[in-house]
């Protein structure tokens, strides 16, 4: 057995608490079938070992344990929490999610029934509708930009069979990393490993796909999402960013930080402290294998939509013309080496934050390097890594506003729709 295995002890703690996860996730599901592997990892856990959905439910349940599937872009993973007494034979319920899913026809058409209905909610939830249009629009042709969850056509045109294959594909042994944490002895943790591992042996993987990033297309492009009667909008802007790991991903946590990371940040004063045009706002880069994006968010009334928009594109400009200074970078340092604490507090924590950075690429101590790293950086270098990265000329914008209110003011402001795109279309 040769997965790597991370593990973190947790001396006076009866839970454990185990993940297995593949290399591979939503980055695989084939042009048109948006949504393939999400189906196919939460199919999986819908009855195995030969217990139906409700048998199986019913036996996790009895051990007090839960199961759970996750899937990223990077990556899919099965975890599981339980008393240090039942981990055998949790551990056993998640083995035979990975080693014999039933992958019911029934539970298939009940799941893609139950992933529409999920995509008629996004279009309801105006933060969440905008994240997806943004993803789409922002660099055109990236593995990020497809939606994990899929749309109503692409559900609909999966099949089940395709879907166990997949599975076989993406539980193999040459993608897994595995973690543990609780009470118990490395070599215990090992045990619990080789259940796991035993579980997929002999597949053959589907290897992790290269993640070109494309170029971002030049200028502004600014998409107004229509949904009518909306009295409040909500703005994403945005452009590419380095991944996740890099000098220069690290050299920009501060000035991410410092412009729209705290409630001291530039971007936070500006539009609601002193303006009030916005409960939040709020600037992040997406922690990624591949480069991911960059983006600003905040969600105006109607009436000063606009206006926020102006502003914090001129806000923006600034920020990249003359980067942060020297006390920003010292606050935002100081914010981000305390504020790691917090997220790596629990034992669980800590081998969740491995396991996900082994995914990745990266030293699975890489979150407790990260401190270091950070107080090591100068402003110089996060200047010049904003001189290298903010493109304030060369942005997406996706707005969800009604077309009808908000065009006209967006046309005299010198910022007339690239697109206008109807909500529900995709």
């Amino acid at each position: 057995m040769s997965a790597p295995l991370l593990f973190e002890p947790a001396a006076g703690i009866p839970l454990c608490w185990f993940t297995v996860a593949s290399r591979v996730g939503g980055v695989l599901d084939p042009t048109g079938l948006e949504g393939f592997t999400r189906q196919a990892g939460e199919l999986a856990r819908r009855g195995a070992g030969g217990m139906d959905r409700a048998q199986l439910d019913d036996a996790i349940d009895r051990l007090g344990a839960s199961i759970d599937v996750e899937v990223d872009r990077d990556w899919v993973a099965l975890t599981g929490t339980c008393l240090e007494r039942n981990l055998d034979r949790t551990v056993a319920l998640a083995a035979a999610v990975l080693a014999d899913p039933m992958m019911s026809e029934r539970e298939h058409e009940v799941l893609r029934r139950e992933s529409q209905h999920e995509i008629d909610e996004i279009r309801d939830d105006d933060g969440t509708l905008v994240e997806r249009y943004f993803q789409m629009q922002c660099v055109p042709g990236h593995a990020y930009g497809r939606t994990l969850i899929g749309t109503v056509d692409s559900l609909e045109r999966i099949e089940r069979d395709a879907l166990l294959r997949h599975h076989r594909g993406v539980w193999a042994p040459d993608n897994l990393v595995l973690g543990v944490a609780g009470p118990i002895t490395p070599a215990r943790a090992r045990e619990v490993a080789d259940v796991l591992e035993s579980a997929v042996a002999g597949r053959q993987a589907i290897a992790p796909p290269a993640l070109p990033a494309p170029e971002s297309p030049p200028g502004r492009r600014l998409y107004l999402i229509d949904k009518p009667q909306r009295t409040q909008c909500q703005l994403w802007i945005g452009h590419l960013a380095p991944a996740y790991g890099t000098a220069d991903f690290l050299a920009l946590m501060p000035v991410e930080t410092a412009f729209g990371g705290m409630f001291s940040s530039r971007l936070m004063q500006e539009i609601r402290v002193k303006r009030g045009w916005s409960y939040g706002a709020g600037c992040r880069m997406f922690r990624s294998r591949a480069p991911h994006w960059l983006r600003i968010s905040l969600a105006p009334s109607r009436e000063v939509a606009v206006d926020a928009l102006a502003l914090t594109l001129e806000l923006y400009e600034q920020l990249a013309a003359d980067g942060i200074t020297a006390e920003e970078h010292e606050f935002a340092v100081r914010h981000l080496t305390g504020s790691l604490l917090f997220s790596q507090a629990t034992p669980r924590q800590r081998m969740r934050q491995a396991v996900r950075h082994q995914l990745l690429g990266l030293d699975p101590a890489y979150p407790r390097q990260v401190r270091a790293a950070l107080e090591a950086t100068t402003v110089a270098e996060a200047r010049a890594a904003a001189a290298r990265w903010l493109h304030p000329r060369d942005l997406c914008i996706t707005l969800i506003a009604t077309a009808d209110d908000i065009a006209p003011l967006l046309d005299k402001a010198g910022l007339a729709p690239t697109a206008i795109i109807p909500f529900d279309s995709y």
